[in-house]
């Protein structure tokens, strides 16, 4: 069934549900069925009308809308740590040093600060560390986001978890958008690896993983 008819099914169904809603409500006020001078009836009227724009709107709503899919990576790293940075200054890893990179292969990555649930909920400070980041990047030619979380280091355990997720339209841009991601993390992080989260396989190193990546994307959408 192709657009056109579930914008019409939804029209139709929202004014048939606001009609019988309003019928209920005012029926026994009409007096003269048909009469659309009384006030009982002119309010059945403009619900169901109310009702065919909602029922409509919905339906184009959802039907201008690819699911998504989701899939993605659980990774396993050593500890964030300082790295020397010249003579005397040491730097920490941050959401800039992966949004500069992923922009040096041609991505035009938006990111956004994700709650606690996942979901994006508004922008973030590019200076966040990646210790404890919790964000989706976007890019206009990718149909999809990715969502990126990597836990604050625990005192006493050498390596810890996060995630790499993929949500996807349709196509393979999201996915490979994904993988250049890990193949920047692999080297922004110490001792990266990473299994896929719909695979029985153990962990691999993310060179093995972006084996079959060029130097730059060739799903994204120019």
């Amino acid at each position: 069934m192709n657009k056109r008819w579930w914008l019409v099914l939804g029209a139709i169904a929202g004014g048939t549900i606001a009609g019988a809603i309003a019928w209920m409500l005012a029926s026994d006020d009409i007096y003269k069925a048909g009469d659309w001078r009384q006030g009982a009836a002119r309010f059945i009227g403009m619900v169901t009308t109310l009702g065919v724009a909602g029922g409509y709107l919905l339906a184009r709503q959802l039907a201008g809308r690819a699911p998504l899919t989701r899939d993605g990576f659980t990774l396993s790293y050593g500890r964030i740590e300082p790295k020397p940075d010249g003579y005397r200054e040491t730097t920490t890893p941050r959401v800039s040093d992966l949004l500069a990179a992923l922009a040096a292969v041609g991505y035009e990555p938006q990111p956004e600060r994700c709650d606690d649930t996942g979901e994006p909920s508004g922008p973030i400070d590019p200076q966040t560390p990646l210790a404890g980041a919790n964000l989706a990047i976007r890019d206009p030619g990718v149909r999809g986001h990715i969502r990126l979380q990597l836990t604050q280091p625990i005192e006493g355990r050498p390596r810890s978890l996060g995630l790499l997720e993929t949500w996807s339209q349709r196509g393979d841009s999201t996915e490979e958008l994904a993988l250049f991601t890990l193949r920047v993390l692999d080297k922004l992080l110490d001792n990266l690896t990473a299994a896929r989260e719909s695979s029985r396989l153990s962990d691999d190193a993310p060179s093995l993983i972006t084996a079959g990546l060029g130097e730059r994307p060739v799903h994204r959408k120019v």
